[in-house]
């Protein structure tokens, strides 16, 4: 058995013969036992490896690794009927060159971080295949000097540094190998990861071999937390296409919403503007609607009725909620958009509300249906909407009258 994982020296060999030592079924999966440490087991704040146990012509996919008892346990679904034996274990690569791009990414973003902000302890950190997030305990660091250090990855990675490992005993680490507390009295060997001599850290995960491997780092999400900052973000092949997906969808929404990429920025603003303008108009709508005359007593029941252009059926669902008209009631909306809607709501009526507005909808080309005290109705090619709603209005009076 190898006395160090084999991972530490050839991260990229992706293919082992191994012998299985046992197969234990835990919490709705099996735990399959191997024979030395060629995979990455979870640990450290980084997922374990994922890939297939293949028997014979038979393949068995493992979604996880972890170490229990100080053996490597391969995690699965579906488990060979056999307990002990060979087989051949092919690693998923795609999951471990990301979990590599995103954990030496890890490494320069918190070592340059560290240099700009000495006082902050690198808090709880998770890497997996799909991204990474650290917490930066201690301070609340600003977005626009987070993007900064981003910039500084993204240079150092087209730097082309050359990223190395070195295994020392523990009273060869001093001051400037980064390490958490407590490391180096509970390990009596350590293993350094250095990034040229930006960073070295101690580590026991998995890293590209150059920097140039990485192609790039992005920031997608921070988070003030206390006194820490939440950081997410992704590198590699995931950043490129991501930021790719990004940049065609403003590309495509320029030729249909004229504008030039550069004013992506105002344009958002101008866009978190107009929304608190589309909420305090809602407002003065529902104002005038409490106030305004399109309320009609009809004997003993409140019909009201609005003609409202524009307005998402959500935003109706607001607005008759917020109404909160006493019993017994009828409340009608007409919205236009993509599709001319109408929803009704009733309130201590005799009848279900598709009594008194299904077979009309129907009637006029449209189609609906819904609930005791709500209906949801739609037409299509409507030109003239206002004339509809009031042959809505009209025909709903006659019902609510019978």
């Amino acid at each position: 058995m190898s006395l160090q994982p084999y991972y530490w020296s050839d991260p990229m060999q992706e293919q082992f013969d191994v012998e299985i030592e046992s197969i234990l079924e835990a919490n709705g999966h099996f735990h399959i036992t191997i024979n030395e440490p060629i995979v990455k087991p979870a640990g450290g704040g980084q997922a374990g490896d994922r890939g297939v146990l293949i028997l014979g012509e038979k393949k068995y996919e493992f979604i996880d690794t972890i170490l229990h008892d100080g053996h490597t346990v391969l995690v699965m679904k579906n488990s060979p009927t056999r307990g002990k034996g060979k087989a051949i274990l092919k690693l998923d690569m795609t999951w471990r060159k990301a979990m590599m791009t995103n954990h030496t990414s890890e490494h320069i973003f918190v070592g340059a971080m560290k240099r700009k902000y000495p006082e902050i302890k690198l808090g709880k950190i998770w890497i997996d295949g799909f991204h990474g997030t650290v917490v930066l305990e201690g301070k609340i660091i600003p977005l626009e000097k987070i993007l900064e250090i981003e910039d500084e990855v993204n240079g150092l990675i087209r730097d082309s540094i050359s990223v190395t490992t070195k295994v020392v005993s523990a009273d060869e680490v001093d001051e400037s190998v980064r390490a958490r507390e407590g490391v180096t009295s509970k390990n009596e060997i350590i293993r350094l990861v250095n990034v040229g001599e930006f960073d070295s850290s101690a580590c026991s995960g998995i890293h590209v071999t150059n920097t140039n491997e990485i192609r790039m780092f992005k920031i997608i999400d921070v988070k003030p937390q206390d006194r820490n900052t939440h950081i997410e973000f992704i590198s590699g092949a995931n950043a490129v296409r991501t930021l790719a997906e990004i940049y065609n969808t403003v590309l495509t929404r320029k030729y249909s919403y004229p504008f030039e990429i550069e004013q992506l920025g105002s344009i958002l603003d101008k866009s978190k503007t107009l929304q608190s303008a589309y909420e305090e108009a809602i407002e003065k709508i529902l104002l005038l609607m409490k106030e305004g005359p399109n309320k009609e007593q009809l004997n003993e029941v409140s019909f009201w009725h609005e003609f409202l252009p524009g307005c998402d059926m959500s935003t109706i669902r607001h607005l008759i909620k917020e109404l909160n008209v006493e019993e017994p009631s009828v409340t009608l909306f007409l919205t236009t958009g993509k599709k001319t809607n109408v929803i009704m709501w009733t309130k201590g009526m005799p009848k279900d509300a598709a009594y008194y507005i299904a077979e009309i909808v129907e009637d006029l080309g449209g189609r609906g249906g819904g609930s005791a005290d709500a209906y949801t109705g739609g037409f299509t090619d409507i030109d003239n909407p206002q004339e509809l709603f009031q042959n809505l209005i009209e025909k709903v009076k006659g019902r609510i009258l019978e």
